[in-house]
């Protein structure tokens, strides 16, 4: 929920309207997505275990319906969405295991060590979706 409540906020800062629509398991994935064609002209699609392992059902309807799909994470795009601008699960994983050696190794308590966060997003896309929606990606994302 907190993702969409971000998404909903971008949406109105931008004077886009926001359309929520929730599945409860991957059996309603397909038609709840096929419920949206017609009604918006993109999705944002939020890091979700069930969204992700449905991504290839979700682009079953959004492709050939020229929808692109915006993703939580860079797995949900090469499952068939257009893009994403988010956490690099890899540099997430060297920053946690630098934490683990200052605990493990160095003897730092967990509860004195300041919360880190990541400090870049990465871009991805999926150049093949990009190609069957007729979306070129600007030179400049594109690393």
């Amino acid at each position: 929920r907190f993702q969409a409540n971000l998404a909903e906020a971008a949406c109105k800062k931008e004077g886009l309207d926001f359309v929520e629509a929730t599945v409860s398991n991957t059996n309603e994935v397909q038609q709840v997505v096929q419920s949206l064609v017609g009604k918006v002209d993109a999705i944002y699609a939020p890091t979700d275990n069930m969204i992700a392992s449905s991504m290839a059902t979700v682009a079953l309807v959004t492709t050939p319906n020229k929808i692109p799909v915006i993703c939580g994470e860079e797995g949900m795009v090469s499952g068939g969405g257009l893009a994403t601008y988010g956490i690099n699960y890899y540099e997430l994983g060297l920053q946690t295991a630098k934490m683990a050696v200052e605990i493990l190794k160095d003897g730092k308590k967990p509860a004195d060590m300041p919360i880190q966060y990541l400090e870049n997003c990465d871009f991805a896309y999926n150049k093949d979706v990009a190609d069957e929606l007729g979306i070129t990606i600007p030179a400049d994302l594109i690393k």
